[in-house]
């Protein structure tokens, strides 16, 4: 009996030293240790954190070591703002694997495990914008309710862009953060105007105003989630996709104050700048797709790379922005008091020849980038007639003069058009 409960005692001697060698050994390094969940009260203290953290210079602040000069495109901006407020509050990080159904993502990968805790989050930072982007975002994500948009929101536009949602003003407008492609460490832009467009998919899935999923809450689908409300997505329907009219129901539902003529003249027109320049990254990427299949031989692009490729639908949306600012301006042309808004929009919309300086002024306040990466411009209020005029080419084939109509002769289309 002696040598018995002496072989227990070694026995289990042995047993607690192997469990503290695992407790100790490196393999056991987690990116880093949740100690809290997410609740109600921790997502309002994220939302407290988004409006007073998330700036511009966030990822190019060098007091932030473990983030500084982080490259980053609009979704990695976006799953960032999550993981780093997760770390930093020691809360789980949970996503859906895209790749993978019914597998995740977390905080518990031990991927790492050789490195120190800053050098795992950062390691983990850039795995995670590895295998995202603006479409898992839909997955990891649900819509909410037009008055129930938040800091710490996002707008989701797949395959497009994103925006991280930082603050809601007086008058209920969405203001903005994003970055932009291709991945590189800059400054994140704020702009204060809603995200540029309207919510298109009926179904809920994909894109519009979302917020994250609560790890907890990861394996339930989209509608069972708390706060699901796909009241969006029927009221874009109900307005036409009329960006003007959409946006006005959201401030009216979220402001505490009526927005202001010039105030919404002003808005409205950096959302058409913005809009107007977004679509140098799908002229960009045409031509690009088109340089790498001649370079192997082939002219033309398929049925299914033409429909990827064109852009019909968005420059439509764009005509239709440019009329509805223009009815706006028009509708307020009687106050005597000309505010620098209202100038910009008198330049851009008159129909005689504005003067130089007026011409001046509204270029120096925005022009729109003919191709990404690019010095090539165009004026604003050049675009405006070339859309008016049908000049403004959709065809991915056509050169890039075409694509935005500042070419003097008709285009004709060199490859089969769908």
């Amino acid at each position: 009996m002696i040598l018995k409960g002496l072989k227990i005692k070694y026995l289990s001697r042995v047993l607690l030293l192997l469990v503290l060698l695992s407790l100790s050994s490196p393999s056991m390094a987690v990116v880093w240790r949740a100690t809290n969940t997410w609740d109600n009260v921790w997502e309002k203290r994220y939302q407290h954190w988004v409006e007073n953290n998330w700036t511009e210079d966030f990822f190019m602040d060098p007091k932030k070591p473990i983030y500084y000069k982080y490259a980053h495109d609009c979704s990695d901006a976006v799953y960032a703002m999550r993981l780093i407020f997760s770390y930093e509050n020691k809360l789980p990080f949970v996503v859906k694997n895209p790749a993978k159904r019914g597998r995740t993502f977390s905080n518990g990968k031990t991927k790492w495990d050789k490195y120190p805790e800053h050098v795992r989050v950062g390691k983990f930072l850039d795995f995670i914008a590895n295998y995202t982007s603006t479409r898992s975002l839909g997955n990891d994500t649900f819509p909410v309710a037009l008055d129930d948009i938040k800091p710490g929101d996002v707008y989701v536009a797949p395959d497009v862009h994103s925006y991280q949602i930082v603050n809601i003003t007086d008058t209920g407008i969405a203001e903005v953060v994003s970055s932009t492609t291709p991945r590189a460490p800059r400054f994140l832009v704020r702009i204060p105007s809603f995200p540029f467009y309207v919510p298109e998919d009926l179904k809920g899935k994909s894109d519009g105003y979302r917020r994250f999923i609560q790890p907890q809450n990861i394996r339930k689908s989209i509608k069972a989630q708390p706060g699901y409300n796909d009241e969006q997505f029927k009221i874009a329907k109900a307005v036409n996709y009329d960006y003007v009219k959409f946006t006005d129901i959201i401030s009216s539902a979220l402001g505490k104050r009526i927005e202001q003529p010039d105030e919404k003249t002003l808005r409205l027109l950096i959302a058409m700048c913005k809009y107007a320049n977004d679509r140098s990254v799908y002229v960009y990427d045409a031509l690009w797709h088109l340089q790498k299949i001649r370079k192997k031989g082939r002219k033309c692009m398929t049925r299914a790379e033409y429909n990827n490729y064109s852009t019909p639908s968005r420059d439509r949306r764009l005509k239709a922005f440019f009329a509805a600012v223009k009815n706006h301006h028009e509708k307020n042309q009687k106050f005597k008091h000309w505010t620098q808004p209202q100038r910009w929009a008198k330049a851009l919309f008159s129909v005689k020849e504005p003067r130089a300086k007026e011409v001046e002024d509204l270029n120096s306040f925005c022009q729109v980038q003919m191709s990404f990466g690019s010095e090539y411009y165009i004026p604003l209020r050049e675009l405006r007639r070339n859309l008016s005029a049908g000049k403004v080419i959709s065809d991915p084939h056509a050169p890039l003069e075409y694509r935005w109509g500042a070419q003097l002769s008709p285009y004709k289309p060199v490859c089969k058009t769908y």
